[in-house]
């Protein structure tokens, strides 16, 4: 069982590391309603991840007498990340499942019921405290039971290099979608006005 306590103290420790860039990214750009929108909706995905493998977590850890008085000291956190309890309801039709619904047969997501009447948090403080829930509870597990090396390691590795998958260049990323747009317009000029503000907004912002 130990074995598999470290394995999800592993993920556990991804997960921080992942969230500790998107939460230095929002308090960064907090002003910034864009990208606020989008951050926050990505912490929430990352919010369910985490109580998701918290379950597995406890799990493994019941039967290991020193983890106890540990869980004794993130539990207000627990709960606090536990009373949204709507927030994986969110996430499986809203933020990571295109808002179809494979609970209703895979229909519209109903909005009132996953969003507005839901109990998920709907303020980007609130968001940004669950999130620094979710990095020092991992953190405070790590610290106290974690072979904190290797796991470090794992998360560290290649942190600072970004392994070629796709352009390389905001010159490409600029003249591909150029091209995308000219081509579109050839077929239907009817788009144009629709094409040519994209085309007017990606200039400015690739410069």
């Amino acid at each position: 069982m130990k074995d598999k306590f470290q394995e999800s103290l592993i993920i556990l420790s991804v997960l921080k590391h992942t969230m500790e860039k998107d939460y230095a990214v929002l308090q960064r750009y907090h002003d910034d309603y864009d990208l606020r929108f989008s951050i926050t909706n990505k912490m929430l995905i990352d919010i369910s991840s985490f109580l998701n493998e918290w379950k597995r977590f406890k799990k493994y850890s019941r039967d290991i007498p020193e983890i106890r008085d540990t869980m004794k000291v993130v539990r207000p956190a627990i709960a606090r990340l536990k009373k949204w309890n709507g927030i994986e309801g969110m996430r499986n039709t809203m933020l990571a499942h295109g808002y179809r619904d494979d609970n209703n047969s895979g229909r519209i997501t109903c909005i009132n019921e996953r969003y507005f009447n839901a109990k998920v948090p709907k303020t980007s403080l609130e968001i940004m405290l669950l999130t620094q829930y979710c990095i020092h509870i991992s953190a405070i597990f790590i610290f106290k039971h974690g072979d904190r090396e290797p796991i470090e390691d794992q998360v560290q590795q290649n942190n600072h290099t970004e392994i070629e998958g796709g352009i390389t260049t905001s010159e490409e990323l600029k003249t591909e979608f150029i091209s995308f747009c000219e081509n579109a317009l050839k077929i239907d000029p009817s788009l144009k006005g629709l094409l040519t503000e994209y085309l007017e907004s990606t200039q400015k912002s690739q410069g």
